[in-house]
């Protein structure tokens, strides 16, 4: 078991959703935005599984229609052009929704939501549950909530867990500052190898934007370890 507990999706994603289904309106996905002020509506089937997502910017390519259309010939991105033109002739969610959805489960921790959001090249993340149902939806701001946390409470998970799990015999000897989410590691212990475990787990715990480590030790185990016999 990992001595850092990592928040989860469902820690932070949106639970309230508006969705709409694959025969939905274009005038009503209009009105769902911006009644709800989102950016997106994901589209579900009569099962609840997501099925794609149309954002303001599948709706927007309506008002470029004869842009679009006088681009056609040119073999510049022709892939992507019919893609937007087709969407710019859509009249339900089904021609405007952009599938397959990109979704990951609701336990999924924050990194891996935005390592995913990186590689996609995504604004914004479908949740599912364990049967792939919707259960929410997590933006980029909400993945950077976790950055919020106050001092004093990442101050308590390193003194109160994770320096007595690292060190549950020298626990005493390690002083923890913390100021604008940065760590500082102070103190004396025994080895080398516990500053540095130490040092990398506090570098994992979510909300930390870094570890100042200025610990010492009184035997360099790594070191000993590197002598030949």
């Amino acid at each position: 078991m990992s001595l850092v507990r990592h928040r989860t999706v469902s820690d932070v994603m949106t639970t309230r959703v508006h969705v709409a289904t694959p025969s939905t309106t274009f005038k009503v996905l209009v009105r769902l935005i911006e009644e709800n002020r989102v950016s997106a509506i994901p589209i579900v089937d009569p099962q609840g599984k997501p099925v794609g997502i149309v954002s303001e910017s599948d709706l927007l390519l309506k008002e470029r229609r004869s842009e679009l259309e006088l681009e056609a010939g040119s073999p510049l991105h022709l892939w992507r052009r019919r893609q937007e033109r087709a969407k710019a002739e859509g009249v339900v969610a089904a021609d405007l929704m952009t599938s397959p959805v990109v979704a990951v489960g609701a336990d999924s921790t924050i990194a891996q939501a935005a390592r995913v959001m990186q590689e996609r090249n995504v604004r914004r993340l479908v949740v599912v549950d364990q049967r792939g149902n919707i259960a929410g939806i997590v933006s980029r701001s909400d993945l950077l909530q976790i950055f919020l946390r106050t001092d004093q409470d990442l101050r308590s998970e390193l003194v109160q867990r994770l320096v007595p799990a690292v060190l549950p015999t020298d626990a005493g000897a390690v002083h923890v500052a913390v100021e604008s989410n940065v760590i500082t590691l102070s103190g004396e212990v025994d080895r080398r190898s516990d500053v540095d475990i130490l040092g990398r787990l506090a570098r994992e715990v979510d909300g930390v934007v870094s570890v100042v480590n200025r610990m010492t030790y009184r035997w360099d185990d790594a070191r000993a370890q590197a002598l030949p016999i």
